[in-house]
């Protein structure tokens, strides 16, 4: 009796399913703008960086995306602490496996450059600004 009941809550949990729940929502639309009213100054350096960033698989796991952002982010900090690098050049070193493809290393180049003279927006170059648009 004991062997009957057994195959029968066997064969009951093997013909149950695991269900899904889909939940909806709809969403509104909200018209804004974001203003800066700040103005500054780029400084750009004269001579162009090179830096080669071999990731760890924290950086990999995040994506490609990631991969390229701590690239700079890495080659500012290694070359004078700047603000931001203009023109960049990305050289990515791949190589593929059976299911995936695992980033290498990433060369970047480019001009380092720093924000100077932070400032508020004055009248004329809000009218610079209103003008070009």
């Amino acid at each position: 009796m004991k062997k009957y009941f057994f195959v029968a809550a066997v064969a009951a949990l093997a013909l149950s399913s695991c269900s899904t729940i889909t939940h909806t929502a709809s969403t509104e639309a909200v018209d804004t703008e974001v203003y800066n009213r700040s103005n500054a100054d780029l400084k750009v350096s004269p001579e162009k960086i090179s830096y080669t960033f071999t990731p760890n698989n924290t950086y990999r796991r995040a994506g490609e995306k990631a991969v390229l952002r701590a690239a700079v982010a890495k080659a500012l900090e290694a070359n004078g602490n700047a603000d931001v690098l203009v023109a960049p050049q990305y050289e990515v070193k791949k190589t593929r496996g059976l299911f995936s493809t695992k980033v290498k290393y990433v060369t970047v180049k480019g001009y380092p450059a720093k924000y100077t003279n932070v400032h508020p927006t004055t009248v004329t170059e809000a009218q610079v600004v209103n003008a070009l648009k």
